[in-house]
C-alpha cells in the first residue's frame, strides 16, 4: 500500500478550491446553497486521497465553507450589476459563418439586408452573422451571388440578450457568472459575444426557454443576495 502524506490546512484549502472550481456542478451547488457539505466533502476527500494525500472530512468541509465565503465576496460586485440587468429574447435566428478572406464583400452584402442582421463579429479566421426573420433558403440565395466561402449555416436558433448597466464594463465576473448558470443547466451556447453593455448568447430553440429561465433566476437571485447584505 502506498504511503500517504499529510498536507497543512492552507495546502488542503488550495487543493479543494482547485477541485471545486474545475467542476461546475460542485461549484454551482455550493454557491447556490443546495449542496450537502458533508456529502460533497466525502466525494472530494476520495479524490484527494487518490493523490496519496491524507485529509479529514472536517478539513474538506472547512475548505468548502471558505471557498463559498470567498466566492460570495468576489461575486458581490457582479450581483450588483446583474440585479440591474434585464433579458430579452429574439426568436427565428439564423447563424452564418464565413471564411474571413472577403470581409469587405461579406459586410457589403450584409448591409443589403441590414434590417435582418442582429449581430456581426469577426476574428482572424471567420466572420459570423446572426440574423432573424431570414430563412436558410433566403440566406443562401442572397449570399450565394457573392461567391463567399460559407463555413457553417444553422437555423432553429434563439438569441438571448442580457442588457446591463454601464458598470458591467468595469466589473469582472459578470459574464462568467451568466455562462456558469447556463452551462450548469446543461445548455450548449452556440455563439456568444458582448457589445458595449449587452451580452449576446445564441442557443438552440429547444433550449431557449430554459436559458431564459436560468438567466432570469440569476437576476432575481442577485437581487435577493443584495437584500441580505
Amino acid at each position: 500500500m502506498g504511503k500517504m502524506m499529510t498536507k497543512n490546512s492552507q495546502s488542503i484549502t488550495k487543493l479543494v478550491h482547485s477541485i471545486v472550481s474545475s467542476n461546475i456542478s460542485y461549484e454551482h451547488s455550493l454557491l447556490l446553497g443546495y449542496a450537502n457539505l458533508s456529502a460533497l466533502a466525502r466525494i472530494i476527500k476520495k479524490r484527494i486521497e487518490k493523490q496519496g494525500i491524507r485529509v479529514t472530512e472536517e478539513a474538506v468541509v472547512s475548505a468548502l465553507k471558505r471557498y463559498r465565503a470567498f466566492k460570495k465576496y468576489e461575486e458581490l460586485d457582479s450581483f450588483k450589476v446583474l440585479s440591474k440587468s434585464n433579458v430579452t429574447i429574439i426568436t427565428d435566428a439564423l447563424k452564418m459563418v464565413f471564411k474571413n478572406d472577403k470581409a469587405e464583400e461579406i459586410i457589403e452584402s450584409g448591409m443589403k439586408i441590414s434590417d435582418k442582421i442582429i449581430h456581426l463579429s469577426k476574428t482572424t479566421n471567420a466572420l459570423t452573422l446572426v440574423t432573424y426573420g431570414l430563412s436558410k433558403t433566403e440566406a443562401l440565395k442572397h449570399f450565394s451571388k457573392y461567391r463567399l466561402q460559407l463555413l457553417e449555416i444553422k437555423d432553429g436558433l434563439t438569441l438571448i440578450v442580457i442588457h446591463s448597466p454601464a458598470e458591467i464594463l468595469n466589473t469582472p465576473g459578470c459574464i462568467e457568472l451568466i455562462y456558469r448558470f447556463i452551462s450548469a443547466a446543461g445548455i450548449n451556447i452556440e455563439d456568444t459575444s458582448s457589445t458595449y453593455t449587452d451580452t449576446l448568447i445564441v442557443v438552440k430553440d429547444e433550449d431557449a426557454s430554459k436559458a431564459f429561465e436560468e438567466i432570469s433566476f440569476l437576476i432575481n437571485y442577485s437581487k435577493e443576495k443584495l437584500r441580505e447584505q
